[in-house]
């Protein structure tokens, strides 16, 4: 009976990276068959059982995999093996047919015909400039205001489904981010997560607050089919901007300020201290405690987690691997050369 389960494991499995030969040489068959339509309804029965369930999926999910692939395995290693090449396959073939066959989608950049601009040390520096002074002028705003950072998901859900109707991306289902035990990524160096076979967002529960919304408007992209991390960090940006609650549109400008204050210090290293010391105290108290927040927890995988998904990301057709996160410069610089404004309606 296990021989057969594991054949019937592998047949599958072979299937799957089948249909996904065919999406890498098919956009349409992709967009069509997988993209509008079977992930469209996984979302929607996903979200309308599991996600309205108090307590994140993923840990009825876990536990349910791990009692159905090691519930009946004998002391012998060959009952080991078996179950866990069974239990591996079956990850890989939810992982491609919940989420991962959205590698063959189609980019932003296309999708939006966006041609990014030249980035030089000149563009990075204005830029950079520029940004500090819009969060001077947030932190002004915000003076005096209470924010409350654990019941906005709704709110991110709806700006975002926004922006992705008005670029001809479906938003079927209602997409959750769920927070986890504080230090469950941070550990990892990691602060959100989204896990196909859960079908939803995480955030770590012990990241800075003044990070959740971003945070939470990037995981909720994934599981609206973005899988590109400058993409998704392009979609939560945009996101945040929609709000007309300031410390979300901090969240994502602060967010954008610091792959700015990344590339701006690569290009002035013999200028950041002075200009780092001479920033705003109240930014100054922002980064500290982004820090302080991250601190807390120990990294585990310090000299490997970095090489995984790098590698995992470049496997996947992203070809940046993990700098991807930072092209999302690239993107806002292309979309405000081309549209301007980053405020939508309706």
């Amino acid at each position: 009976m296990k021989d057969k389960r594991l054949k019937v494991g592998v047949i599958t499995l072979a299937i799957v990276f089948v249909i996904e030969i065919i999406f890498s040489y098919s956009p349409y068959l992709y967009e069509t068959l997988y993209f509008r339509g079977l992930y469209q309804l996984i979302r929607v029965v996903h979200d309308y059982t599991f996600g309205l369930l108090p307590v994140p999926s993923l840990y009825l999910i876990t536990i349910y995999f791990l009692w159905y692939f090691f519930r009946d395995v004998k002391a012998q290693l060959k009952s080991w093996v078996s179950a866990v090449a069974r239990f591996l396959i079956w990850v890989i073939i939810f992982f491609y047919v919940g989420w991962g066959y959205n590698y063959n989608q189609e980019n932003l950049s296309s999708r939006l015909e966006l041609v990014p601009p030249v980035i030089d040390s000149t563009y990075i520096s204005e830029a950079f400039l520029a940004q500090t002074e819009l969060l001077y002028a947030l932190k002004d705003s915000m003076t005096g205001q209470t924010s409350k950072y654990f019941f906005i998901e709704n709110g991110i859900r709806d700006h975002q489904e926004i922006v992705l109707k008005k670029w001809n991306i479906p938003t079927h289902g209602k997409v959750r981010v769920r927070y986890l035990w504080p230090g469950f990524l941070l550990h990892f160096r990691t602060s959100g997560i989204f896990i196909p076979h859960a079908s939803e967002g995480h955030i770590d529960g012990g990241l800075y607050v003044k990070q959740h919304p971003f945070t939470m408007a990037h995981e909720m992209s994934h599981g609206y089919g973005i899988t590109d991390e400058s993409e998704a960090n392009f979609v939560a940006y945009m996101t945040c901007l929609q709000s007309d609650k300031l410390h979300i549109v901090y969240s994502a400008e602060l967010a954008y300020w610091r792959y700015l204050a990344r590339y701006y210090r690569s290009f002035h290293p013999e200028t950041w201290s002075q200009v780092y010391n001479e920033l705003d105290a109240r930014l100054i108290q922002d980064l500290n405690l982004i820090s302080k927040h991250i601190s807390k927890y120990k990294d585990w995988m310090p000299k490997y987690r970095d090489v995984i998904y790098d590698g995992y990301l470049k496997t996947h057709g992203v070809k940046a691997g993990i700098r991807s996160y930072d092209q999302m410069i690239l993107l806002i610089a292309a979309y405000k050369e081309k549209y301007g404004a980053f405020k939508m309606t309706g």
